[in-house]
């Protein structure tokens, strides 16, 4: 019996919910009957009680549509302009075109807007790091056949975009990741080899100016900065092979060495990156490729030589290696989320003089 009561309550309230989205669904199609007869007085009640609570987001957009056109027609901008912004609440992007709306409605837009102030986005990624070498360091008294190799590491981020307008916005973030690059000495003392794999953990803080389309499914974008960059920890994985002329290697290797003190703190690098935005709903996915050159040699040239307590460098008698002075690049791909604040408000200042000339052009 319970089973049935149920039921008999689940059916009620399915019937009633789909009857609701029926009846406003007529009730939108009545107003806009009413609309194109000619009688506007009666629409803003009829469209109450669905506005209230029964309409999709979507049929909340045309009926806001027809109001606004409505009170304009009834010379009530006061009602207007609060139809129009509740449109924008429930559809932020939207935008009237002469193509497609009423002359009055494309005027009447051009006193608000819901670009956001504020946009946060989050992403996380991969990068390459390539080495420019500002002058080679050896312990050899002749050239060696030297090679840098690109290694992968990670980043993740988050960021802030603030919007000049619908298309110009100034970035900053933060972002965490690590990097590495491995580097390869042959014909050491004529047969030896030699390698270096370093790896580090950044911050780094980009800022830059960010140009983006603000129409359609896919935006593309672009921007170029600068960037702060906060080398936290690097070490370096060496190893030796002692190569004779008949064919035998002995290797020498050991454990990773810490050589933060040997690296510059503090850096500065110069930022170029692009993409596009995939809209989803109200938000966006993205995928980013970026290009960050390093400014500054990451080699603290006083301790290059030196152990962390002062010493000679042991790495140099054992490996044979001391640290090149370089610059470091990196290329980065990454995927992310943005999730724009929108925020529909009244312009203060609007821009109204190229409408009023098109409205002039349909009077004439």
């Amino acid at each position: 019996m319970k089973k049935l009561i149920v039921g008999f309550l689940v059916a009620c309230s399915v019937g009633t919910g789909f009857g609701q989205d029926t009846d406003c669904l007529q009730t939108l199609a009545r107003a806009n009957d009413e609309f194109t007869a000619g009688r506007f007085f009666g629409i803003p009640a009829l469209l109450k009680n669905c506005l209230d609570n029964g309409f999709t987001n979507e049929q909340k957009i045309q009926a806001y549509q027809l109001l606004t056109q409505a009170y304009l027609i009834l010379d009530d901008p006061i009602a207007a302009e609060d139809s129009y912004l509740k449109l924008l609440k429930a559809d932020p992007e939207f935008v009237a075109s002469p193509d497609k709306d009423p002359i009055d409605i494309v005027y009447l837009s051009k006193k608000f807007t819901a670009t956001p102030i504020l946009t946060p986005h989050f992403r996380v990624g991969t990068n390459v790091s390539f080495v420019r070498t500002i002058y080679e360091v050896s312990t050899e008294g002749y050239p060696v056949d030297r090679k840098n190799n690109i290694r992968p590491g990670f980043s993740a981020g988050v960021g802030l975009d603030w919007n000049i307008n619908d298309n110009i916005s100034i970035a900053g973030e933060l972002d965490f990741g690590s990097k590495s690059f491995k580097t390869t000495r042959n014909a050491i003392s004529t047969d030896d080899f030699q390698e270096s794999i370093e790896r580090q953990l950044w911050l780094d803080v980009p800022f830059y100016v960010k140009y983006r389309d603000n129409f359609g499914k896919i935006r593309p974008f672009g921007y170029a900065g600068f960037a702060f960059n906060l080398l936290f920890t690097s070490t370096v994985e060496l190893r030796t092979e002692n190569r004779s002329a008949g064919g035998s290697q002995v290797p020498t290797e050991g454990p990773n060495e810490k050589i933060g003190y040997k690296r510059n703190l503090f850096n500065r690098s110069m930022l170029v990156g692009g993409g596009a935005y995939y809209k989803i709903g109200k938000d966006f996915l993205f995928a980013d490729v970026r290009y960050m050159a390093g400014m500054t040699n990451l080699a603290n040239e006083n301790e290059n030589y030196y152990n962390e307590n002062g010493s000679l460098a042991t790495s140099i008698g054992r490996y044979r290696w001391i640290g090149d002075y370089f610059r470091l690049d990196n290329v980065s791909f990454s995927i992310g989320y943005v999730k724009p604040l929108y925020n529909p408000r009244k312009i203060k200042k609007a821009n109204t003089r190229k409408v009023l000339r098109e409205i002039n052009k349909e009077d004439n």
